[in-house]
């Protein structure tokens, strides 16, 4: 570690009262989460007359604009019940119907309390034309893993002692009770769309940053613009340890540039507070472009020199005027993993090191770990004298050496679990806090963390049928179907659609048609197979449903044995209790 560094630490060390639950902003580089809680006060601002944000009412915010005769809603919170306060408090500010509605990007924290809105008749639903199948992809093909990671990641389990906040608001309230609902979009556009709702002129524009549907909404009367999740009081999650497809940092910093170029009076952005004041604005998003530019051009300078990203990710840091930003604290976003982005988004899996082409396996690596240190005993000696003298990633790393080359080890798990909750008890990041402190809570109780919210109903007959089948096949079992040749037809009466399952050696490919040589064919309602897919319908209930044109319920029984999810697992693959 170098010299500076460690006086910082030191620093942050001698500064914290350990007696205390509270903490303080350290200095210009050491931050704390409760310094941060302020921003996410629950609390309805006037940003001028007419325009209003809802801050606090979940991890997003939801932004009301009054018309001469409607009302118009950006955003609409997570879940239901959520959108349904704040739909109260803004009843007392309007009585007006809800002409519109704008998202301005696909996460559900945007969109899923949107059914709370839809009180008035049927409002226009506007958002970018690549909204839609984002969010039918979002929510199908990776949705287990992404569940379990948002669970870490949002402290979901945690109690509430260690969950200040979520970075950029101030829980994300999934629960087993939670409702969600979604309305689809009705208008949609590509580069920009002008709009007239009761009287307020809007331009939508086309921002891609955090997402690629994401949209700038431009109320040029009143000088206002509302930014979405290109801008929020925190480093930007450039990438975000939940898991998610390549963010542009290029093209973030360009959407950032569009705020310059409009010279607003007023910033409203997704996540705390609204930001007033010409000049300031245009110097804050001016340092936030800077560090996100900076990010992306030291990373592929280091690319283009041949750095390993383990390497690259040491070395770039944000020069010090950016650093002492209050607006590019990393508690959300990290430096350190938008430059692993940067090199994954760029030049994919390979580091460039020809020892990682054919990499051994990562029991063979962890055998050969221990057997450097001349067996686990003298390991489990090194690595409880490592956390004796507090070097916990130390720990993190040996302990999962340790469990990999033997899993009977379970001495390591308590050192583990104590690393973790060291490591995430001193983290100002809060996703990177709440991952720790939740693995190390799972680990001791042997449990997988799992977002429980389930789709509603309602919200299930909103996905067209080919995302379903999809999502479906991505469960077969290999080696139950390893034999298998045979095509399954279904006949979809409520939607008119046809499609056939070739079950082939390994592979299921769907097929948007009938095809007249498939061995079984059943007759179903689209809503029907949903639910079971869901599990809202037992098995029991739903097939007894069904009827078969070709075949019986007992081939099709065995057809379906042969699609299961894989059961989700610990790091390291330690037995859980469920």
């Amino acid at each position: 570690m170098k010299t500076k560094s460690i006086i910082l630490c030191f620093i942050l060390i001698l500064s914290i009262d350990c007696n205390t639950a509270k903490t303080k902003v350290i200095d210009s580089e050491h931050v704390v989460l409760e310094a941060f809680n302020t921003e996410f006060e629950k609390k309805i601002y006037e940003v001028v007359p007419g325009v209003y944000s809802a801050v606090g009412y979940g991890i997003a915010n939801s932004i009301l604009l009054v018309g001469k005769d409607g009302l118009v809603i950006i955003d609409t919170l997570d879940e239901l019940k959520a959108s349904k306060l704040v739909l109260e408090d803004y009843r007392k500010i309007s009585k007006l119907p809800i002409k519109a509605i704008i998202y301005t990007h696909s996460h559900p924290d945007h969109i899923f309390g949107s059914a709370s809105f839809v009180t008035d008749g049927t409002p226009d639903v506007y958002a970018h034309e690549s909204l839609l199948p984002t969010v039918q992809k979002l929510a199908s093909e990776t949705i287990p893993i992404i569940g379990t990671r948002s669970a870490r990641m949002f402290g979901n389990y945690l109690d509430k002692g260690d969950l200040i906040n979520v970075g950029i608001g101030p829980y994300q309230g999934y629960n087993a009770d939670s409702k969600l609902d979604f309305v689809p979009p009705t208008k949609t556009f590509r580069d920009y769309l002008d709009i007239e709702v009761s009287g307020i002129r809007l331009r939508l524009i086309h921002a891609p940053g955090e997402t690629d549907d994401q949209i700038y909404v431009y109320h040029q009367e009143k000088g206002i613009l509302f930014v979405g999740d290109n801008f929020y009081k925190a480093f930007p999650n450039l990438y975000t340890i939940r898991g998610t497809w390549f963010r542009s940092l290029k093209h973030w910093y360009e959407s950032l540039d569009i705020i310059r170029k409009l010279k607003p009076d007023h910033l409203v952005p997704s996540h705390g507070k609204p930001i007033s004041g010409k000049s300031f604005i245009y110097d804050i998003v001016t340092d936030y472009r800077d560090a996100i530019q900076f990010v992306h051009d030291q990373s592929l300078r280091g690319i283009n020199a041949g750095q390993h990203p383990d390497d690259l990710a040491e070395s770039i840091q944000l020069p010090d005027h950016l650093k002492k930003s209050p607006y590019l604290k990393e508690i959300y976003g990290k430096v350190s993993w938008s430059v692993r982005s940067a090199f994954t988004g760029n030049l994919g899996w390979f580091s460039g090191d020809a020892a990682d082409l054919q990499p051994l396996n990562r029991k063979d690596y962890a055998d050969l770990i221990v057997d450097l240190a001349g067996g686990s005993d003298n390991l489990i000696k090194y690595t409880k004298s490592k956390l004796q003298s507090k070097e916990y990633q130390t720990v993190l790393t040996l302990s999962g050496y340790l469990l990999r080359h033997d899993p009977k080890l379970t001495e390591i798990i308590p050192l583990r679990i104590e690393a973790l909750e060291k490591l995430g008890s001193t983290e100002s990041n809060a996703n990177a806090k709440h991952y720790y402190l939740t693995e190390a809570l799972e680990l001791r109780n042997r449990f997988v963390a799992k977002i429980k919210v389930r789709p509603s109903s309602e919200l299930l007959k909103r996905y067209p049928l080919k995302v379903i089948l999809s999502s479906f096949v991505t469960n077969l079992d290999p080696k139950l179907s390893a034999n298998s040749d045979e095509k399954v037809g279904f006949i979809f009466h409520d939607t008119r659609e046809n499609y056939t399952i070739h079950l082939r050696k390994g592979v299921a490919e769907v097929i948007p048609s009938l095809q007249e040589d498939a061995d079984l064919i059943v007759e179903l309602n689209s809503q029907d197979w949903k639910e079971l897919l869901t599990r809202i319908q037992t098995p029991a209930v739903a097939l007894l449903k069904f009827r078969f044109k070709k075949g019986n319920l007992i081939s099709f029984a065995q057809f379906l044995k042969k699609f299961s999810p894989k059961e989700q697992i610990l790091t390291l693959q330690i037995p859980t209790s469920q």
